[in-house]
């Protein structure tokens, strides 16, 4: 949502009459939030799978990334071609995007690799997708790094990270990370997927977990963030967001009983839907404001609208969620388990001894 009221500012600024605030402050930060959060979730979900089974988890880990993600782009992409081209009949112009090989940006769109390689990128949020799939094929060398038995090369590593985030960021203005290349994406989104696997075998260590856990920590983190986003230093946020992801792993105090309230709850249910497809509402209001309201708008008025536009997603993002999110990844994860059955059976048709034991969970 941080992402999404930013993104709303910026379309309503297009129709305001002097330059209005921001109702999120450099909300794009929380993107390296999510970075961050998904190396710690990463681990902290497959960790055991890995150290038991080795690179034999890796296949599985992979389809469940797949199932997580993919339905739902494809189905933004095709939505995406679709009303460009309405629009491109009401209009006479194309409103949502303008490419020069439609064909081509869309194959990159789709197979995920528009935050990776030049070409229009269909969906402008989508970038870190693409990113972010890097560390998920990457995984592999990443857990052997930071979640190996060496702690010395998990430090080191974390260390190396923070190391170039700083180096980076020291080449913009106001310690900025927002350096839109692809390069800087990739970097950031790696880097930062990083120290949250550190952040988790960080948390290994129980006693420094719940010292981390109690809710003054927990609070100091987010006044800091907080604190980042107003003074618009982005390094400063990215610092913070590791303590404050470990201080809300294991709070069990006021914080987390917050969090845990319904409207924060299904908001994080809904957030991929919410985060994929608030971008194609952005030109579409805006079109609808112009058309009802032709004078530019003033800071109040327009302040209300861009919070009203980023809560209007809001609907749409819960339907997604139910209609292809997930049911697609019911979907994929059903045709693995089909494949996956009739490999046994091609395996036992040519003389394979069948395998010992109960299958295991999943298969």
């Amino acid at each position: 949502m941080a992402v999404v009221l930013q993104h709303f500012s910026a379309t309503v600024q297009r129709h305001s009459a002097a330059t209005i605030p921001s109702l999120v402050p450099h909300g794009y930060m929380a993107v390296d939030l999510f970075f961050v959060l998904s190396g710690f979730i990463m681990a902290y979900t497959y960790a055991a799978d890995f150290s038991a089974r080795g690179l034999r988890a890796f296949p599985e880990f992979l389809l469940k990334r797949v199932a997580r993600i993919v339905p739902l782009s494809i189905v933004t992409v095709l939505l995406i071609l679709l009303v460009g081209a309405t629009t491109t009949g009401w209009f006479g112009r194309n409103i949502f995007y303008a490419s020069h090989d439609l064909v081509f940006d869309t194959v990159c769109n789709l197979l995920l690799l528009q935050g990776l390689i030049a070409g229009t990128n269909l969906n402008g949020p989508s970038w870190s997708i693409s990113t972010e799939f890097v560390a998920y094929l990457l995984f592999p060398i990443l857990f052997a790094i930071v979640l190996g038995r060496r702690r010395a090369v998990a430090l080191v590593a974390v260390v190396v990270c923070f190391a170039v985030l700083t180096a980076m960021a020291a080449h913009h203005p106001r310690l900025g990370l927002d350096t839109g290349s692809i390069a800087g994406g990739l970097i950031r989104c790696l880097t930062e997927f990083v120290i949250g696997m550190g952040t988790y075998r960080l948390l290994r260590d129980r006693s420094l977990a719940a010292r981390l856990a109690v809710d003054r920590v927990v609070a100091g983190a987010i006044l800091w963030v907080l604190a980042a986003l107003l003074l618009r230093v982005d390094l400063m946020a990215a610092i913070g967001f590791p303590v404050l992801i470990a201080g809300l792993a294991g709070n069990q105090g006021r914080i987390a009983r917050a969090i845990a309230s319904p409207v924060p709850y299904f908001l994080g249910v809904i957030s991929f839907s919410i985060y994929l497809l608030h971008d194609m509402f952005r030109p579409v209001e805006l079109e609808w404001l112009r058309a009802l309201h032709p004078a530019p708008l003033g800071t109040p008025t327009a302040l209300v609208l861009a919070l009203l536009g980023g809560i209007s997603v809001i609907p749409f993002a819960g339907l997604a969620y139910v209609a292809v999110e997930r049911p697609g990844r019911r979907w994929i994860r059903g045709i693995a388990v089909l494949v996956g059955h009739g490999y046994r059976w091609q395996r036992l048709s040519v003389g394979t001894a069948p395998p010992s034991g109960p299958p295991r969970r999943g298969e």
